[in-house]
């Protein structure tokens, strides 16, 4: 029990720890190969979402939203 105590303590020391990473979409500037070079190519998927009911006690009534479309 102690052990897994450590551990958990030391994983959670880790992630309160780390720093955050941080990305921009800006180059710098720089020739060459790798050098700043990016590419940034949005990405627009047509998904429609519908949901699973599950009741206890109850009624439960699952909905769909559907239509879907991107611009």
């Amino acid at each position: 029990m102690l052990k897994k105590t450590f551990v958990a303590a030391g994983a959670f020391a880790m992630l309160a720890l780390a720093t955050p990473a941080h990305a921009d979409l800006t180059t710098s500037g720089n020739n060459g190969v790798l050098s700043g070079n990016q590419v940034f190519a949005p990405v627009r998927i047509p998904i429609n979402i519908c949901g699973n009911a599950v009741a206890v006690l109850g009624q439960a009534i699952a909905g769909c939203k559907g239509g879907a479309h991107t611009w």
